[in-house]
């Protein structure tokens, strides 16, 4: 079985949690439309999405709080297989299929990354931070020079969740998908005998460094991790994950989220996205590194493509947590993590 390290990584902010063979839906209140990853030009996608009206609730990123490469080492979660062991690399391809790497650390002591361009040309990474600097939260990069260089902040998303998941639901503004567990920050139940929901939050933000968390759930289901949102035509998808088994939840309006079943028992913790001829190709977390697989419709059975997208190399010990974008040419960029041996 493998170690899907996006899973571990949120496991590792509150301690440790147990994948369920079967995930359990309940209800869900009502929430607004999402938009999703779907390849942009240098300016978003415009989409007529109701907001929430947010809570009292901001988290401004403090800059300078976190470096990218932390001069002095740290382990803040001593999970051996946590975010603080965590590195955050980017790769490049111009057909989704072939990808390539320099293998340069962009963010140390980092897990479950997510990328996104901004529409003035900024590339923008969140994950969940392992250093320890600036106290618990996210660690926001960003580079203006076509990710050249990168600097880095510190988000403090007190009480907020884990493992972020951004789509844009209209031009300057997004929305922040990540994960609450139940137990809180105390210690969880034991393996095997959690009960109650994860719940898939959200927060808006229009300038990418000020989130104001939405009242309300997006999702819920027991041991729900890595939400994972498309929008295919009409309809809406959320991907989420228990342990190495995807599942899929379909919305006609992006706002009410109704489970559909397995979309893939081989691999999980996925990153999917539309491309411009419509193909569904979704990234995911499997043994060998990262793989692939296409959906005939979003909600259909993944059928796994041939090929490793990105290999798990001799002196790695994890390859997961995909996240992909648009140039904003011909070509895309895949945000991941590893962990080294």
């Amino acid at each position: 079985m493998p170690k899907y390290s996006a899973y571990f990584a949120l496991c590792a902010i509150i301690s440790a949690c147990a994948p369920s063979s079967t995930p359990s839906l309940t209800g869900i209140p009502s929430a607004p439309a999402s938009a999703t990853n779907i390849p942009i030009s240098s300016t978003p996608t415009r989409v007529n999405v109701p907001l929430l009206s947010p809570s009292a609730k901001q988290f401004p990123i403090t800059s300078g709080s976190r470096e990218c490469l932390p001069s002095t080492r740290a382990i803040a979660v001593p999970d051996p297989e946590g975010p603080s062991f965590h590195q955050v690399l980017i790769a490049k391809s111009t057909d989704g299929l072939n990808w390539e790497t320099d293998s340069r650390i962009l963010i140390d002591q980092a897990s479950v990354p997510e990328v996104v361009r901004f529409s003035d040309g900024r590339l923008g990474i969140y994950a969940v931070d392992g250093s320890g600097q600036g106290g618990p939260g996210y660690v926001y990069a960003e580079s203006r020079d076509g990710g050249k260089t990168w600097t880095c902040g510190k988000m403090n998303f007190a009480g907020f969740g884990a493992d972020p998941d951004i789509v844009w639901v209209a031009e300057n503004t997004m929305r922040l998908y990540s994960v609450m567990f139940p137990f809180g920050p105390g210690q969880p139940p034991s393996p095997g005998q959690n009960t109650k929901p994860n719940s898939v939050n959200s927060a808006i933000s229009t300038d990418g460094k000020n989130f104001s968390v939405e009242e309300g759930t997006r999702l819920e289901g027991v041991n729900y991790t890595d939400p994972d949102v498309i929008r295919v035509g009409n309809e809406w998808f959320m991907y989420v994950s228990t342990g190495p088994t995807a599942w899929a939840a379909k919305s006609n309006d992006g706002v009410k989220f109704e489970l559909i079943g397995k979309v893939n028992e081989t691999g999980a913790v996925s990153g999917s996205f539309v491309f411009p001829d419509g193909k569904i190709r979704h990234y995911y977390c499997a043994n060998s590194g990262i793989e692939s697989a296409l959906s005939d419709t979003g909600g259909s059975v993944w059928k796994k493509e041939i090929g490793i997208r990105i290999p798990k190399a001799e002196n790695v010990k994890i390859v997961c947590d995909p996240s992909i974008i648009s140039d904003g040419k011909s070509g895309y960029w895949m945000v991941y993590k590893i962990q080294p041996k």
